[in-house]
């Protein structure tokens, strides 16, 4: 609603908080066709579903679908977007039956920028009382889009939750290309041509990736989960393309036996009492190669509560971890929150000195991929085994002897997890490889040639296989976008015999 004043009555809140929007490209292709059907001169509108989480740092919010307007909904005459109370009754009942959070966006003309009127905080003002009261407490969102000559669209936000305003700071499409717009409102720069006195540490990325594509890196936030053998070359390679912004994520403390992999050891680092936490060293050598480099760094893991209000703040995220729980996380961050993400997995074997198998398996999990479950690639007794509490461990490992003893199975109490076995010139490989695939995704030039494939270097032409989805009846796309409303239909969840919170380096 654009016809008046372009000053607004709404205050956002002085805390720093803000919200971060995710939407995948085919419903925003189909939402920029609902709502620019009467573009230049007139605008247009739709409410629309959304899940959420709230976070230390705000809101971080999916675009489900939108609840397009049936005949008589919206007022044609109008030179602006006027709801009918029909329409408006049946968002709010959606929003009540289903228990869901639901919004409004809408068009501005050309010319009027995204920047709302006083006539725009009427109409969000009495929404977002409404639809709170209907959605017991659920955030109200609202949206404004326009055509852009130079990024396809501009967008302003704002969300009511808890009876505060934030602003929406960034828009992600996830698609082919993870596609970022940043607040008309709040942008405090435009792109321009870079120039350097002396040459560019990313000159040749500039030059065959383009200038756009050097500034869309060192916008990037990057997480990385697991900073051993292949996190820490996903971190050297990204650090040194510029990539701006790092959520770096391991539970543990670096080992003798993992020097031969890591690209963040010195060996001084290997002589003290206590040895250094990788998550430490990882932030360490990141700032090592780029001082400007801003970097949270977690002693923890990805199922802690901050760890996943951190890895949210991230355009894309890269699992290098060996568990199964690690990899779960990945699929339903995905699924439930459209956070896109890069699993990079090595495993090798031989025998009597010669190897027989060196395997790299990549896998791309987005809002419209297969999740684990599709892929059948896991084993839920792993799982099991790498939540467990110590005693529970111990009680198992026990039964199994007895069962021994007996001549019977004892696979059923206990089986010891099998020892993947890695060096680091494949690990190294690996982890370059899922951040080359990180670089293409964000800057959307080039794609993986698979969703989910895996390769053996040592065999010939690599021995390529793509992974298919084998589970069509799985139920992973029944609460996609629902953020943590879904929250107790995750696939796993962190144990309570954990810290609640990881620490942060």
């Amino acid at each position: 609603m654009a016809l008046s004043s372009s000053v607004t009555s709404i205050q956002f809140t002085n805390d720093g908080r803000e919200a971060i929007l995710r939407i995948r490209e085919e419903d925003r292709i189909k939402l920029e066709k609902h709502l620019f059907q009467r573009y230049p001169d007139r605008e247009w509108g739709t409410f629309f579903k959304f899940g959420f989480r709230r976070t230390s740092w705000g809101l971080s919010i999916s675009f489900i679908e939108a609840i397009l307007p049936l005949p008589g909904d919206l007022r044609r005459q109008s030179e602006i977007t006027e709801f009918s109370s029909q329409y408006n009754l049946r968002a709010f009942r959606a929003g009540k039956e289903e228990q869901i959070a639901v919004g409004v966006i809408h068009s501005h003309p050309a010319g009027f920028m995204t920047r709302p009127s006083l006539l725009d905080d009427d109409m969000d003002a009495y929404f977002a009382y409404e639809i709170m009261h209907y959605t017991n407490g659920h955030p109200y969102c609202s949206l404004i889009l326009q055509r852009s000559d130079q990024t396809g669209v501009t967008f302003s936000g704002r969300v009511f939750d808890r009876g505060q305003w934030l602003p929406i700071r960034t828009m992600f499409t996830i698609g082919e290309q993870i596609e970022k717009n940043t607040s008309e409102l709040l942008s405090t720069s435009t792109l321009s041509p870079t120039h350097h006195e002396y040459e560019s540490t990313t000159a040749r990325l500039s030059s065959l990736l383009g200038e756009t594509s050097v500034h869309r890196l060192k916008s990037a936030c990057v997480g990385i989960i697991g900073n051993s053998g292949t996190g820490t070359p996903v971190g050297n390679t990204l650090a040194r393309a510029g990539v701006g912004n790092f959520v770096v994520v391991d539970p543990q403390r670096i080992s003798p036996s993992n020097h031969e992999r890591t690209h963040t050891t010195f060996h001084e680092d290997l002589c003290g009492e206590a040895m250094p936490y990788k998550a430490a060293l990882m932030k360490r050598m990141i700032l090592a190669i780029n001082p400007a480099a801003q970097v949270s760094a977690f002693v923890g893991n990805a199922l802690q509560e901050n760890v996943v209000d951190h890895l949210l703040r991230c355009d894309v995220v890269i699992g290098c971890t060996d568990t199964v729980h690690g990899r779960i996380v990945l699929s339903d961050l995905a699924k439930h929150h459209f956070l896109p993400s890069i699993d990079v997995a090595v495993d090798m074997d031989g025998r009597e000195g010669k190897l027989t198998s060196q395997l790299v398996q990549m896998t791309r999990y987005a809002p419209n991929s297969p999740c684990i479950f599709c892929y059948g690639t896991f084993n839920a007794s792993d799982m099991a085994t790498e939540l467990m509490t110590e005693k529970e461990r111990a009680i198992r490992q026990a039964e199994a002897r007895v069962a021994v003893e007996r001549g019977l199975d004892p696979d059923a109490y206990w089986r010891n997890q099998r020892q993947i076995h890695t060096v680091g010139y494949l690990t190294g490989l690996a982890g370059a490889m899922a951040a080359g695939y990180a670089e293409g995704w964000l800057t959307g030039a080039f794609s993986m040639p698979y969703p989910a494939f895996q390769f053996d270097i040592g065999q010939p032409n690599f021995s390529i296989v793509q992974l298919r989805a084998n589970s069509p009846n799985c139920t992973c796309n029944d609460h996609y976008g629902q953020g943590d409303l879904a929250r107790s239909f995750r696939n796993v969840a962190r144990p309570s015999h954990w810290r609640p919170r990881a620490m942060q380096v």
